[in-house]
Formats: structure tokens, sequence, C-alpha cells
């Protein structure tokens, strides 16, 4: 099962409360930072797009340089992208692996559909919320300014595409209960799609 969402739309409250249900969740902007630690041949290759500044002096990638890279547009994000996705997407299904014998994981990634990693989920979720309150959302957590907080909304893929390319969507917006329709998607999944009996893919 994939967990997607825009930034600020809170999708991962939405997979906390699914790992409280008992599903596994692979992290994907946590397991790319680690694999843009880890793997020498990024660190060889984002050098080669952005120049020696990208990798600090004890081998990690540098956040401010990549972040004002990506902030360029569009097609920096995508050229980065090209880069680690394939990557973390090895470790995804090695993950996935590891708990073959769960009835149900979830695949957490803002950019599921634009990464592909829907292509290795049965089902897609979208987590969506009101334009102004993901605004909010970020600025408080970044400590950013609106204007900010939309130029990183402008590059991803926008929230209607993301719902309609989605099996479920979930409204988060701080009023409509999460409970419900976390529970609802659910039951629709394992019982109505027979996903009990697919374990190989999430």
């Amino acid at each position: 099962m994939g967990i997607t969402g825009g930034i600020g739309s809170g999708k991962s409250y939405v997979c906390r409360m699914l790992e409280e249900r008992g599903i596994p969740i692979f992290y994907t902007d946590d397991e790319a930072k680690a694999e843009m630690r880890e793997n020498s041949t990024i660190h060889k290759e984002l050098v080669a797009l952005i120049g020696p500044e990208a990798i600090l002096p004890d081998g990690t990638p540098s956040k401010p340089v990549l972040a004002e890279y990506i902030c360029n547009g569009t097609d920096h994000a995508e050229r980065v992208n090209r880069i680690v996705h394939p990557r973390v997407k090895e470790r995804a299904l090695r993950w996935i692996e590891q708990h073959a014998g769960c009835d149900v994981v979830g695949i957490e990634c803002a950019l599921l559909f634009e990464s592909g990693f829907d292509n290795i989920c049965q089902k897609t979720i979208t987590v969506a919320a009101p334009l102004p309150l993901r605004i909010e959302r970020i600025c408080q957590r970044d400590n950013i300014t609106t204007q900010q907080a939309q130029h990183w909304i402008d590059l991803q893929m926008s929230q209607e595409e993301k719902v309609s390319r989605s099996d479920y969507s979930i409204i988060n917006d701080g009023t409509t209960d999460l409970h419900s329709q976390i529970d609802n998607i659910l039951k629709d999944y394992i019982f109505k799609d027979n996903a009990l009996k697919d374990t190989s893919i999430s």
C-alpha cells in the first residue's frame, strides 16, 4: 500500500496511525537520506551533476547545496531524483521481502507517482488537506515564510492529480475524523480487494 500526499498534508501523521494498527511503514524520505549518506556512487553522481560542493568533507551530502539546487526548478529536482530514487526503490523492495509475513505493509512516499514507486504498490492512498492549512503547517514546522512554503508546494505534483491517480484519499483538514477514514480504507483494502492473499507487494 503506497501512502502519498503533498508537503504539509500530514501523510506522516496518517502513517503513524497505520503503524498503531500494526502495519509496518517504509519511510522513503528517511531511507533516501540514509542511502545518500552511505552510497559512494550517489556521491560521485551528485558531484558530477552539481559540483564538488555537493558533498561535505566528511563524505555526506550538503543539505543546503542540494536544497538550493532543487529549488531552481522541477527539472533540477528530477535530475537529483533520477540519481537517488532507483537506489531507494531497491531498498524498498528488500524491505518488502523482509516483511513478507505481514498481511499489509505501507510505503510512505511524497513522490509516489513521480518516482514510479506506485508500480510496486497494490493500492495507493493520497492524504489531502486544504492549501492554507498545508502552508500553515509547513511554515510552523520549517520556520519559513508563506512564499517559501508555496514554492515548495509548487515543485510537487498537484494535490488534485495525486488524488485522481490514487485508489483512496484521506481528508486531513483537522476536523474530518481520520480514524474512521483509515479503518474504512483498510476494511475495503483487506476484504474487498482480498489483499491478504498477496503479500509480495505493499
